[in-house]
């Protein structure tokens, strides 16, 4: 009793007992007293722009504790109360450490006291989870057998009570082992499955879940090649939806969603492993395949299926049918059952695509990274490095946060398994708190819009768990007061918050929708902002991509979070990103038009606020796009020129407001953004 009296007049922190391990390990791992003093470098991860790196002990302190730890005996401290017993030891050191060792650096986890479960209560093995715009998360279970294939919706807002909704109306089949992302209006599009491989012939066609009904409705059309067992799906900037391999499967193809149809895309012209493809839809609207998947195509690296390589849609690309594949450098490390995410960097078109874990006991403790802004033939991987932990990770979830981290967990086959935050400003890792369950096949994990990540199932387990990152733990968030729920492309808009003087990023975060550790969806878009004068509590933001196809951020929902200079994130607010509204055009205005051959005909005009836009007709016309305008307008009646050098080149020209010549040009697959002309 006197020495927890003791403590307290130390003012010591409640420490945890997870976090009591971390600094007895620090503590008796240390082989010199110097290494007392580097705690910074071993355990400091609060990568803040506020936090400075200092030592906990100085020297003659670090010596004083390596002294009182040898004089323990071999298994050195086994109770921190110990470190009372050192002379100039005081309750700001106790701090230092808590903090060093505590969630502000690891994060935390918490087990709920519920599980997923069926409608009679009965645990339900969880394969597949979406979180959908109202907040809730749909599941869908891989213990499909005998229960009329359910689909709950969690809602992740009480930790404590479980909120389970399930819908009346299930599909006809079980969707375990489909493939599924998001749609423009935020319905949920899962195609194929059928669980069991001997029924999967019955997984011919898509359905869309409605996430305010809570129904199920089946596409008009089934897909054309027959069923699909564990395919790839990816949302494109055209209202339209890649669908790729699965067992069973045929060329490629794309739901429409204006027809609720599938069609055909010609081109295909290489084959894949057939489970899961890792396919990344690129602001160019390029598609890239990331070698990651549940299913090889052959001996590594011999095989060219195995090849990382990428899509190009055929002119023009929105609303393309056809492309070409071409395949880059091929890379020797086998990332069958890894994961790969994109990261997008702020303001900038360095585009990266990061890939993690995988099948080979022999690589499977290594990432890789490859910048993806320009590919070509010659483009590579750079090499692999080894994971920090130096622990093979197959079958890993891996999470993108709001401040641009990724968060890794699972893929250990053990329980207390390492998890990892990946740093992409400085390509390092950073240890997290170890997660209690294991985390490997079929199970899934996600952002919630509380900033905080769910993982759940796992072959047969129930628990879901839920992370708290770090920044959860750097003080108070800010708080979206208001903000639109729906905004356009390109447009303005205001986020009114307290905290607007204290705001240094503001980023849009898609969805996650994720099966056997599959999404290559996730995206986090950091978007420009600015104060408006005079109004303290108000933020003016651009919303991305003005252009369409809107591949940078296809149309849809999106969790829209603030963060602080500390990093710190608001709760997310549900935001609509649809396309650019129809524009005006005042009377005679002079319209530009250029004629690329006898199939296909371009036209420019400039709107009424000055923003240049274009159409084309290649046997029909085509949706309006706004040209690429950061910060640039131009008067409206303005005159446009357009110069055609050859088919796949056009630049256009114009005066802008300010006087200047600018010009932009289209390359045959993007257009640039405006140049000067002149001084």
């Amino acid at each position: 009793m006197a020495m927890e009296m003791q403590v307290k007049a130390l003012g010591s922190p409640n420490i945890l007992p997870r976090v009591h391990r971390r600094i007895l390990e620090f503590l008796n791992s240390a082989g010199r007293p110097g290494d007392l003093m580097e705690a910074t470098q071993t355990a400091s991860h609060n990568h803040s722009r506020h936090r400075t790196a200092q030592p906990i002990f100085d020297e003659r302190l670090a010596r004083t504790v390596f002294d009182h730890r040898e004089s323990l005996g071999a298994y050195g401290f086994h109770d921190l109360r110990q470190l009372l017993e050192i002379d100039g030891l005081t309750s700001a050191h106790i701090h230092a450490l808590h903090e060093h060792f505590g969630p502000a650096a690891y994060g935390q986890w918490r087990v709920l006291d519920y599980n997923t479960r069926h409608p009679d209560g009965r645990p339900m093995d969880v394969a597949h989870v979406a979180l959908l715009h109202t907040g809730k998360v749909l599941f869908i279970p891989a213990d499909y057998q005998n229960q009329g294939w359910p689909t709950p919706i969690w809602d992740p807002a009480d930790e404590t009570s479980p909120r389970f909704e399930y819908p009346l109306l299930n599909p006809d089949y079980a969707l375990f082992c489909g493939g599924h992302s998001f749609l423009s209006d935020g319905r949920l599009l899962v195609v194929g499955g059928g669980g069991d491989r001997n029924v999967t012939p019955e997984a011919v066609a898509g359905f869309k879940f409605d996430p305010v009904a809570l129904t199920w409705t089946r596409t008009v059309g089934d897909m054309h090649h027959g069923y699909r067992w564990y395919p790839t799906v990816v949302t494109l900037g055209d209202f339209r939806s890649l669908i790729t391999c699965g067992d069973g499967q045929g060329d490629m193809e794309v739901y429409n969603e204006a027809t609720d149809r599938f069609d055909d895309i010609t081109g295909d012209s290489r084959g894949f492993p057939n489970l899961y493809p890792g396919f990344h839809l690129l602001p160019n609207h390029t598609v890239f395949y990331s070698r990651t998947g549940w299913g090889t195509a052959g001996a590594m690296p011999a095989t060219p299926d195995n090849e990382s390589g990428f899509f190009s849609f055929a002119p023009p690309v929105a609303g393309s049918s056809s492309g070409t594949w071409t395949n880059i450098t091929p890379a020797a490390t086998n990332r069958v059952k890894g994961m790969s995410v994109t990261l997008l960097q702020a303001m900038s078109t360095n585009i990266r695509v990061l890939v993690v874990g995988g099948a080979s006991s022999t690589d499977n403790d290594t990432y890789e990274t490859i910048d993806v802004s320009n590919l070509s033939p010659s483009s590579t991987w750079n090499m692999p490095k080894p994971m920090p932990d130096k622990q093979s990770r197959r079958q890993c979830n891996a999470v993108l946060l709001p401040d641009g981290t990724v968060f890794v967990s699972g893929g250990i086959d053990t329980l207390f398994s390492p998890c990892a935050l990946y740093l992409p400003d400085r390509d390092d890792w950073l240890p997290m708190e170890r997660m209690l369950y294991i985390r490997t096949y079929h199970s899934v994990s996600l952002l919630l819009p509380s900033g905080k990540v769910m993982v759940a199932g796992g072959d047969g387990t129930p628990q879901i768990e839920i992370f708290s990152p770090p920044y959860l733990f750097h003080g108070p968030r800010p708080v979206i007061s208001s903000a639109p729920q729906t905004v356009r492309h390109g447009e303005n808009f205001h986020i009114d918050t307290r905290e607007a003087d204290a705001i240094a990023k503001v980023v849009l975060v898609r969805p996650m929708a994720v099966t056997h550790q599959t999404d290559t969806e996730q995206r986090v878009i950091e978007l420009s902002f600015s104060r408006v004068p005079d109004h303290g509590g108000r933020l003016q933001v651009v919303a991305p991509d003005g252009a369409f196809p809107h591949s940078l951020a296809p149309q849809g929902y999106y969790m829209l979070f603030i963060l602080n200079r500390d990093g710190v994130p608001s709760e997310a607010s549900w935001i609509a990103l649809a396309s650019p509204r129809r524009f005006t055009v005042l009377d005679r205005t002079p319209i530009a038009s250029h004629k690329r051959n006898d199939d296909h005909m371009e036209l420019w005009v400039v709107d009424a606020f000055g923003t240049v836009r274009g159409n084309w007709w290649n046997g029909t016309w085509h949706a309006w796009y706004a040209l690429p305008n950061p910060g640039v307008r131009f008067p409206p009646r303005g005159h446009l020129a357009v110069l055609g050098r050859h088919e796949d080149h056009m630049e256009v020209f114009g005066i802008s407001d300010d006087g200047v010549l600018r010009h932009i040009w289209w390359d045959g697959t993007n257009w640039q953004q405006w140049g000067t002309l002149g001084a």
